[in-house]
């Protein structure tokens, strides 16, 4: 799809989409995303983007099979689900355990071609070990993180910086180091049940930016509280598109019934 075709759809940086920086982003596979996300030119394959979902334009991070929910903010150079190899068979090697569709590169070349297993209507091994790894809502990842594939990171989480995480995150937590362990919560128990309670990240809060300081989070939550008590807070219903890497290089995109979350 030429750059006037993403204009056109909304899909340019700056645009009402405003999802996609330029035609050559990396999407492989299908993007899903919900208006606006900024994935910018990393890598993403088949991945799903929540509302106000950033990437940091710096570095090159990857994502693969991801669910990243709203509000999510990936520092540089992140990777998120890579395919995992055969530890307890004959060899590690993709070729034994993949198809031809599955990594098209590798195996136009001739010598990788050879090794490829007989063609089959059966599941590869690699399509039977497919997972996806679950990013929650508010979820922020530090520069360098990892996160093995099939991995759950609870709402509000903070990964630091470097971080290589192996296991599920609580909603709320801190975690840090190699392997990544929980260190503290964000806040104190009882605010954190107010806030998984709340689900502030359902709503449109643009028309109450003014009337609210983020800095102070017992106020906002009480007030948010008592704004969805009353009926003030009104589900966010973004656009939402899907976006899918054509065999010739091109994008097609396509409008979604729905919002991605809470539909």
């Amino acid at each position: 799809m030429s750059p006037e075709s993403l204009q056109a759809q909304g899909l340019m940086l700056g645009t009402p989409a405003g999802a996609l920086s330029d035609p050559a982003c990396g999407i492989e596979g299908t993007l899903l995303f919900e208006r606006p996300a900024y994935p910018f030119a990393h890598r993403l394959k088949n991945c799903t983007l929540g509302a106000f979902s950033y990437f940091n334009a710096a570095g090159r991070s990857s994502a693969y099979a991801t669910r990243f929910g709203r509000y999510v903010q990936v520092g540089e150079s992140c990777i998120f689900g890579p395919p995992e190899h055969v530890m307890d068979g004959f060899t590690t090697h993709p070729f034994a355990y993949t198809r031809p569709l599955e990594m098209p590169n590798m195996y136009r070349l001739p010598d990788f071609a050879a090794l490829a297993p007989p063609a089959s209507d059966a599941p590869s091994w690699a399509a039977t070990r497919h997972a996806e790894t679950l990013i929650g809502h508010e979820v922020y990842f530090g520069a360098g993180c990892f996160v093995k594939r099939g991995v759950r990171i609870g709402d509000g989480a903070v990964i630091g910086a470097g971080s290589v995480v192996t296991r599920d995150i609580p909603p709320f937590s801190i975690a840090v180091g190699n392997p990544a362990r929980v260190i503290r919560l964000r806040f104190a128990e009882s605010l954190v049940a107010r806030l998984l309670r709340l689900q502030w990240w359902r709503y449109d809060l643009a028309p109450f930016r003014a009337q609210l300081d983020f800095t102070q989070v017992e106020a906002t939550l009480a007030t948010l509280e008592q704004w969805q008590a009353d009926g003030r807070l009104h589900e966010l219903k973004p656009a939402s598109f899907c976006v899918t890497r054509q065999a010739d290089g091109g994008l097609d995109v396509a409008s979604l019934p729905q919002a991605l979350y809470f539909s």
